[in-house]
């Protein structure tokens, strides 16, 4: 998986936790303006992902 297709996965998981907001407003009609909040969120979340699998590694290693 590439990093643009992880970021996007993050942020369309993100999205969904609203609930009935992102089932009536679906991420594919979403302007870009707004799928961009979406991916900033997505890059802190994969950043603190990041992070704890180096640190279980280092851990485990």
């Amino acid at each position: 998986m590439s990093e643009d297709e992880r970021r996007e996965r993050y942020a369309v998981a993100l999205y969904r936790t609203l609930g009935h907001s992102a089932e009536r407003h679906p991420w594919a009609g979403l302007s870009p303006a707004r799928r961009e909040v979406w991916y900033v969120r997505a890059d802190a979340a994969m950043a603190v992902a990041d992070e704890e699998i180096a640190e279980a590694l280092r851990a485990s290693g």
